[in-house]
């Protein structure tokens, strides 16, 4: 593609224009650090939250085209917001550091750091290319990744997570930043490093149609009813993992909403050959207990006999993934990992919103069972003094 060259006079124009979007910028961060005002969420000179394709608020960049630069931080989503010990990591693609998916955190809220005349400038400074490109690949040499790209990709999309570092807020207004961060969030990357690791070994191959690389495939997702002592879910789902669900008796509430507490496996054990003079090395499923999943207006196994064909596969294909269930397991009380309904055409697609009545059931049922074993007498308890 050919770019299009400006004329001297277009350039001489271009750069007036940009002169002056510099100046308006730079005041207007003056006059908010004169009078100690928030920036306006709308200002288009300044780091703001814009809409992503999904109509999530969601992407952090200047939209002003004469300021633009590659200190976009896209995709942004919370891995932890602690008001009550002001710890706030988030985690997003950076177009500085060529689409790497860097992990950043604060002691406030992002919304408060773009908001601040000094929060916004030292952010903008911190995802920045002439930052963020350089403490990425720091970072994969110090974990031993390196820096070349996927192969059959342009950038390090689907390369590890890295940390980009922390960004404190200080009582005078100020803001300091270091391409550290805390020992939880270092080790929190190593286990996810090391559940993709797994997740490969547990790969059921056949099912992978395209093999993007970096733990990204598109996968020949399928369900369908294993009988045993009960009724047990089984399928492939969107990372090519096979999976089971063997929930107890659906609890069905008074609206209709049918909810499933059980147990999930997802992989099967493997012997994986690690290669020539290398040991061969056992790999062991993800399991998870009590998992919660609800379905809409008619049981699971209804949904299977009349939907199988209408999106079931691919709707449970992507709540039963790795990185949905631990997310949701860990985060949510309830270990509520998703719900299925119907769309308007009648095709399965995943609820958007968790009725009340199913967050009373699964309240319920684990209040029950916490009764339960109360009850239970630990002999070991004892001791004969």
């Amino acid at each position: 593609m050919q770019l299009i060259e400006r004329t001297k006079k277009e350039q001489k124009s271009y750069d007036k224009q940009k002169r002056k979007e510099v100046f308006m910028k730079n005041l207007t961060l003056l006059k908010a650090r004169i009078l100690k005002t928030k920036l306006d969420p709308s200002d288009t000179r300044t780091i703001q939250v814009h809409s992503d394709t999904e109509g999530k608020m969601r992407n952090f960049y200047i939209s002003n085209p004469y300021l633009q630069t590659n200190a976009n931080f896209t995709c942004v989503s919370s891995i932890l917001e602690d008001y009550e010990n002001n710890r706030f990591i988030y985690k997003g693609m950076l177009l500085g550091a060529d689409n790497a998916i860097g992990v950043v955190e604060f002691n406030v809220p992002i919304s408060e750091v773009v908001a601040d005349p000094n929060g916004n400038v030292k952010f903008q400074e911190m995802i920045s290319e002439e930052n963020a490109l350089g403490v990425c690949q720091r970072y994969w040499d110090k974990i031993g990744e390196n820096a070349e790209k996927i192969k059959g990709h342009s950038t390090y999309f689907g390369k590890p997570d890295f940390v980009l570092g922390t960004l404190l807020k200080r009582e005078n207004g100020t803001f300091e930043y270091t391409d550290t961060i805390d020992d939880t969030v270092e080790k929190m990357l190593a286990q996810d490093r090391e559940s993709a690791r797994q997740k490969e070994m547990l790969r059921n191959k056949e099912s992978v149609e395209i093999d993007l690389g970096g733990d990204m495939v598109v996968a020949r997702q399928d369900c369908w009813l294993q009988q045993g002592n009960g009724i047990k879910f089984d399928g492939i789902n969107m990372e090519a993992l096979f999976y089971e669900y063997d929930p107890q008796k659906p609890i069905k509430t008074n609206d209709d909403k049918y909810v499933y507490i059980g147990n999930l496996q997802i992989g099967e054990s493997k012997a994986v050959n690690q290669g020539k003079n290398e040991p061969i090395q056992f790999v062991s499923p993800f399991s998870y207990d009590d998992v919660v999943l609800w379905t809409d207006g008619k049981n699971l196994i209804q949904y299977f006999l009349d939907n199988k064909f209408a999106g079931l596969n691919l709707t449970l294909g992507e709540i039963f993934t790795t990185s949905n269930v631990q997310e949701k397991h860990t985060n949510d009380p309830m270990k509520i990992i998703g719900g299925v309904t119907l769309d308007e055409e009648g095709k399965c697609k995943q609820a958007d919103v968790i009725p009340e009545s199913v967050k009373k059931a699964v309240e319920e049922f684990f209040s029950n069972k916490e009764k339960q074993s109360e009850k239970i007498i630990n002999f070991s308890d004892f001791s004969r003094g």
